[in-house]
């Protein structure tokens, strides 16, 4: 005999970025119409509230009513909000109202795949898109008669073949617990890197991995008292999976540019050996200055990029740092509010398999790096210094040789003028007979020496 159950629902817990780390106007508008095209199609854009606009406030209503009712017969709707930086979208649904349009509490076989039709019908109404932070699926419903541990944990195993295709509940299960009197079992699938990059992996991620609780009700609970116990939980998972997926986006956001890290010191390597060979040969040959100069304009937008991407993963690890708190206190007050569940299955991401390691990678990737900074920042303090004593060298010589020039100048200009007034003027100034003068020829004794230095340095600095 097939298992049944009352009122199967599914809510989907949906996040978008709204504004990342350095985007601009362009990227954060086009942020808000993607997401915007995961509610429904038919939605008036005249009934959108201008309040979204508004980025001072931590939560925003974005529409006028708190739910957007799907069309009738459909019992669902869609609850879409700000909150921060992020976009949350909660989609409820639970199949079609019965005939009287009150809600359908026949049992229904799970044979029939109720859950895969649910589900199906969602990823329609959101054009099958997916978040660009995450989203969990939450499936509930109400058992008929009483079951053994075993007969329960059979039918979430049932249920949970329906969302994902490639299922393995033993590779999945992070474990069970208790809420408000139904049995909670909370799955990940996450697929296997296989050689992709950071980035193309994160694509991957989004695509195929797939958070799911499956919440079993008793057959002692009446459906309203399920549909009750479901609508108190509607906030706290909101909030809860949004720190859970900001923690993992995070995390994988840092992957990536801990790779343009590790590509940029990698890069910058034969940049740094250059320089350990310049500061040897500096000693015994002449510099190319205008080489150097490249180096150094090479070497600050080495620094420029790796300073970027180090920033970046600091704040990453700021992020999950942040969210990983949040989640926590979020699970304590869980765990004071409804005081007879037991919960710490879902209080496990915080712990050291997940949150905590992964904050812990990231802070220790910092840490890592950051010498790298400093290598950066003495290299080119070092390439500065190189130029600059150069510079000092050559305004030296140049500054030398106009001293020397200047005195021959002025000498042999003394003795020419003390020797001329001695002649008398030429007739005409056609008259070149003074280049063979004694006057003209014993003007230049002066200053032959500083010639003869002047012409050396010129042509010592061009066998430089």
């Amino acid at each position: 005999m097939p298992n049944t159950i009352i009122y199967p629902t599914i809510n989907l817990y949906l996040y978008d970025l709204k504004e990342g780390l350095g985007e601009d106007e362009r990227k954060v508008a086009q942020n808000s119409q993607e997401f915007w095209q995961k509610i429904d199609s038919n939605l008036d854009e005249k009934t959108l509230t201008p309040k979204h606009k508004n980025t001072d406030a931590d939560i925003i209503q974005l529409l006028d009513t708190p739910y957007h009712q799907f069309p009738a017969p459909l019992d669902g709707w869609y609850y879409p909000l700000q909150i921060g930086d992020t976009y949350a979208l909660q989609v409820n649904y639970s199949g079609k109202f019965n005939p009287n349009g009150k809600f359908n509490d026949d049992a229904q076989s799970l044979d029939e795949k109720p859950f895969y039709q649910l589900q199906q019908e969602i990823l329609q109404k959101i054009a099958h898109k997916i978040g660009t932070i995450g989203q969990t699926w939450v499936l509930s419903g109400k058992l008929t008669g009483a079951k053994t541990e075993s007969e329960i944990e059979k039918i979430a195993l049932e249920s949970y073949s329906q969302i994902l295709t490639n299922s393995n509940w033993q590779r999945d299960i992070i474990g069970k617990g208790t809420l408000l009197g139904g049995t909670l079992f909370e799955l990940w699938y996450r697929p296997e890197n296989t050689g992709l990059t950071a980035r193309e992996f994160w694509d991957k991620f989004r695509q195929e991995s797939h958070h799911i609780l499956i919440w079993l009700f008793p057959d002692n609970q009446t459906p309203d008292e399920m549909r009750q116990n479901i609508q108190f939980l509607y906030y706290d998972f909101l909030r809860l999976f949004q720190y859970r997926h900001k923690i993992i986006w995070a995390y994988h956001q840092s992957l990536y540019h801990k790779s343009l890290l590790k590509k940029e010191y990698i890069e910058i390597q034969p940049a740094i050996n250059g320089i350990r060979q310049l500061t040897q040969a500096i000693k015994n040959q002449p510099i190319n200055l205008t080489q150097i100069q490249k180096t150094l304009s090479d070497s600050l937008i080495s620094l420029s990029d790796y300073t970027l991407a180090l920033n970046y993963l600091e704040n990453q690890g700021r992020t999950i740092e942040v969210n990983l708190r949040n989640y926590e206190e979020r699970i304590n007050y869980m765990i004071k509010k409804y005081p007879r569940s037991d919960i710490k299955v879902i209080a496990k991401f915080s712990s050291e398999i997940y949150g905590a390691k992964y904050h812990r990678q990231v802070v220790s990737d910092c840490q890592n790096f950051q010498p790298g900074l400093t290598l950066l920042k003495n290299m080119n303090s070092t390439i500065q210094g190189i130029i600059n004593l150069e510079q000092t060298k050559s305004d030296r010589a140049l500054d030398d040789t106009i001293a020397i020039a200047g005195i021959g100048v002025s000498l042999s200009g003394l003795t020419a003028t003390a020797i001329s007034i001695q002649q008398p003027p030429p007739n005409s100034y056609t008259n070149f007979s003074f280049l063979a003068s004694p006057v003209f020829v014993l003007s230049f004794l002066p200053s032959a020496p500083f010639l003869i230095i002047l012409i050396y340095r010129l042509f010592h600095s061009q066998k430089k």
